[in-house]
């Protein structure tokens, strides 16, 4: 399944994309209208068994839908209790990064407020001189996993969807850390939809690639991460309690345009797409913002 949230900012509702058949063009399945009690993809749905759930209504006769365009897709997840991000997780990257291959995940995290919808603008402030893209595969909790093993890890997964990790170069390289430069208001766009995890047999054979109008920065397979997602959350877990809906993005592969010559950043006007095979398409446009 492919689960959505629809609607205005903060205002979303939780739905699933029902894809265009050669009858009709895709539509979204209202879920609240046709299950009251579940309002939105948080903790609670997915410690509710929501999953299951959504796949016995879609057998249900009369299906409540609404045609799919022109509706505003929101971050497929509620705002999520943590983000929990892996940096230099592929070795091209680790290698335009600093050169430095690391023997153990490097973790850090981005704020659930920078989250934001697939076409959403990535908005940047003046004086945000070096901001570029990071395609990255985010991977959401569906089960409380607690000092599990890499053999049972990807059980506790949800589902996968995709995730820009964007970031603000310079603030990076300024405050010697990685949070602030990558929690800004828009920072992280989502989507377009969280794919359960029975659709994605194989997550780590995925092609990963990025765009910025049109022209390929970034393009590689989720083959190439050095720390695989099985590894990364019971790595997590021994340490911490992962709890259901929160997000571990997977890290970025080479290529970003911060590390080209000459760099490749944004700019006011830029349309940055970020896609993995099987999940789906970010496509996100670049707007300077002064409010």
């Amino acid at each position: 399944m492919k689960l959505v949230r629809y609607g205005a900012p903060g205002a979303e509702r939780p739905g699933i994309w029902l894809d265009a058949t050669k009858k009709e063009p895709a539509r979204i399945l209202d879920v609240r209208g046709m299950v009251f009690d579940i309002a939105d993809y948080d903790a609670r749905f997915w410690a509710a068994h929501g999953v299951e759930r959504l796949q016995a209504l879609l057998k249900e006769p009369n299906l409540k839908t609404i045609p799919a365009e022109g509706v505003r897709l929101g971050p497929p997840v509620a705002p999520p209790r943590q983000i929990i991000c892996l940096g230099k997780n592929y070795r091209d990257h680790a290698k335009e990064f600093d050169a430095k291959v690391p023997e153990f995940p490097v973790y850090f995290s981005k704020s659930p407020g920078s989250l934001s919808g697939p076409h959403d603008p990535i908005r940047l402030k003046p004086g945000m001189e070096r901001v570029d893209g990071e395609a990255e595969l985010a991977v959401v909790i569906g089960k409380r996993a607690r000092d599990i093993h890499e053999g049972e890890a990807l059980a506790h997964v949800a589902g996968y969807a995709v995730l820009n990790d964007v970031t603000n170069r310079d603030l990076q390289k300024a405050r010697l850390q990685w949070f602030f430069a990558k929690s800004a208001d828009s920072f992280g766009p989502m989507g377009p939809w969280l794919v359960t995890r029975d659709e994605i047999k194989r997550p780590h054979a995925l092609g990963i690639r990025q765009r910025v109008n049109g022209e390929i920065l970034q393009e590689s397979k989720t083959a190439q991460m050095i720390f695989r997602i099985d590894m990364v959350l019971a790595d997590l877990s021994r340490v911490l309690t992962l709890e259901p809906g929160d997000v571990i993005s997977m890290g970025t592969p080479g290529g970003i345009g911060s590390a080209r010559k000459p760099p490749v950043v944004l700019h006011d006007g830029d349309v940055v797409e970020c896609e993995i095979d099987g999940i789906g398409t970010l496509r996100n446009p670049v707007v300077l913002a002064y409010g």
